[in-house]
């Protein structure tokens, strides 16, 4: 498995206190930037609960990165 050049991360809802949002952060190939990939639309009650979005929306970015991976090795056929 690779790690995905992406982080997420959580923040307050700076219009509705204590309503929380999940970013995925991408970086961007220079070691100083790094950009917006994917925000939730939605707000949250807790950082926890979306943390827990956000993780799910990684894990398919994760998954993604894997299915388009180059096959290594022999297949399986040996």
């Amino acid at each position: 498995m690779k790690l995905p050049h992406l982080s997420l991360t959580v923040i307050e809802d700076p219009d509705h206190d204590g309503r929380f949002h999940w970013l995925l952060l991408a970086s961007t190939g220079d070691a100083d930037r790094v950009e917006e990939f994917d925000a939730s639309v939605e707000s949250f009650a807790s950082a926890s609960e979306a943390f827990e979005a956000g993780a799910v929306r990684w894990l398919q970015e994760l998954n993604q990165e894997d299915e388009d991976a180059d096959p290594v090795g022999d297949g399986g056929t040996g």
